[in-house]
């Protein structure tokens, strides 16, 4: 079985205005002390990765390693609900698949694993398998394009490689139609989308 794909609705705009550039900072310095400054002060906003229970000023026990990598995950949270997901599961691979056949505005990967959040030297990446974002001046267009693309998906059917991904014609259109109500509650919320895995 592949890789189960999540999606949040995600504050890009409050993210990359108050936490990317620490983050990137801290990711290519290897230092810690922004990110813990970052959750000390947003202590009653800020979740736990592991329990969705918000921290309090014992938090530090809840780490696994104290890492850039997992601080950020946790620092994180100040902008989406760690239990709101509204991921594709595992019909993920074969909706890109699909999109690529189509006249997407945007590469076909953006559409459903976002871009990273990344310098030369440092990869945003918790959990090891892949995260990005979908930022929120692009969803209103995406989301426009992809109820257009539909009748499109429709004509061109699966992708050709169906049998790798053991994928029906219903289950491609209603991953489909997932992803256009992704898209929908984030135009509608003015937000972007976190995706990962």
């Amino acid at each position: 079985m592949g890789m189960e794909h999540k999606a949040y609705l995600f504050d890009t705009n409050g993210f990359m205005k108050e936490l990317s550039e620490t983050i990137i900072t801290s990711g290519t310095t290897n230092n810690i002390k922004l990110l813990k400054e970052f959750i000390f002060n947003h202590l009653g906003i800020v979740r736990s990765v592991y329990t969705g229970e918000l921290l309090d000023k014992e938090w530090e026990q809840e780490l696994e390693n104290g890492e850039v990598q997992e601080l950020a995950d946790f620092a994180m949270t100040c902008y989406y609900s760690p239990d709101e997901e509204q991921g594709l599961s595992y019909l993920w691979d074969a909706l890109i698949e699909a999109l690529i056949k189509l006249p997407t505005k945007f590469d076909p990967n953006y559409y459903i694993l976002g871009r990273p959040l990344e310098s030369e030297m440092f990869i945003l990446d918790p959990g090891g398998m892949g995260l990005g974002f979908v930022y929120a001046e692009d969803v209103p267009s995406m989301y426009n394009e992809l109820l257009e693309l539909k009748r499109n998906l429709i004509s061109n059917g699966l992708p050709s490689n169906d049998l790798v991904y053991h994928v029906s014609f219903s289950e491609l259109i209603e991953a489909y139609d997932e992803l256009v109500i992704l898209y929908k509650d984030a135009t509608e919320a003015k937000r972007g989308l976190l995706m990962t895995f």
